[in-house]
């Protein structure tokens, strides 16, 4: 849906929050709290970002973008190269994380911009729910919407790493009760200690979202060579060691969706038809690899025959 950039503003240091309006329809689809977006921006570049505010509002989007100078390049464009007025497109919204409603209590664990989602989630709590929020950041002056997440009802817990402060994710996930639900969104590295953390809890009890997968660098090894047959534009096509399916793709100007490139955001999916995979991503569950992969980090162990 092509979209304008009506207003911007700055939450926090490196945090740049966008307020989008539709341009050819009077308003935006409705959502559901814990959607997110891709936004495309005029020279091509797509990224995911959840959507905050009010889920009954449709005659804008919001979202907020935190600047990363160290990654690809993304943050710094719509950080530097987008104006209040210009031109952009929206996806329509995309099914995130959703609230538990048999959950005696709810453990919101947000790492950085990752509170974003749990922003998103918050609209979606039951009236009187009980709640928490562990909010962990490397300093306070990065701490995004910390006024607003005050403001919600739930207890918040703001956990400042420089200080001393960083969260303790075994004892948390420990603590929790067996009806108790924990939704978390943040950088790899909390993703990870969350998943090892929680494993004895029931896997509906654990809720996690990421838009930050690992991404090589340029040169890197990703592992040995394998032939992809596309069964729709009928070619096969060799991959590299040093490349992945989805770059081979694009090398071969192969139409396919693509946002993050570290198998965190589930838009470069493909059905797999024949082949063994070696699944690298964060965004399928251990049923939907029996199918499907990741174009941009998963790899075939041998030749592998694939829906596109």
């Amino acid at each position: 849906m092509a979209a304008r950039l009506e207003a911007d503003a700055w939450p926090a240091r490196g945090v740049r929050e966008l307020t989008v309006v539709p341009v050819h329809r009077e308003t935006f689809p409705r959502f559901v709290p814990g959607d997110h977006v891709h936004i495309q921006h005029g020279n091509g570049t797509r990224r995911d970002y959840s959507l905050i505010g009010p889920a009954d509002d449709p005659s804008c989007y919001r979202i907020a973008i935190r600047r990363d100078d160290d990654g690809r390049g993304g943050s710094v464009l719509f950080h530097e190269e987008l104006e209040v007025g210009d031109l952009l497109f929206v996806s329509y919204p995309q099914s995130g994380m959703r609230i538990d409603r048999t959950a005696s209590h709810h453990v919101f664990v947000a790492g950085g911009i990752g509170v974003t989602a749990i922003l998103g989630l918050l609209e979606g709590l039951p009236p009187g729910a009980s709640s928490e929020i562990r909010y962990c950041v490397r300093h306070r002056e990065h701490a995004a919407y910390l006024d607003v997440l005050q403001a919600s009802g739930a207890e918040v817990i703001l956990h400042e790493s420089a200080a001393g402060g960083r969260l303790d994710v075994p004892a948390l996930t420990a603590g929790l009760a067996d009806d108790a639900t924990v939704y978390c969104c943040g950088p790899e590295a909390l993703m990870a200690e969350m998943a090892e953390a929680a494993s004895r809890l029931h896997p509906d009890r654990v809720r996690c979202e990421s838009f930050t997968g690992r991404v090589s660098a340029p040169g890197d090894r990703l592992g040995d060579s394998f032939e992809a047959r596309l069964m729709l534009s009928e070619q096969v096509i060799h991959v590299a060691e040093d490349e992945s399916l989805l770059q081979a793709m694009l090398r071969e100007n192969v139409p396919v969706d693509y946002s993050c490139e570290g198998g965190a955001c589930g838009s470069c999916v493909l059905e797999v038809v024949d082949g063994e995979i070696e699944h690298r991503d964060l965004c399928l569950s251990d049923e939907e690899r029996g199918q499907s992969m990741a174009a941009c980090v998963s790899r075939g162990k041998g030749a592998i025959s694939v829906q596109a």
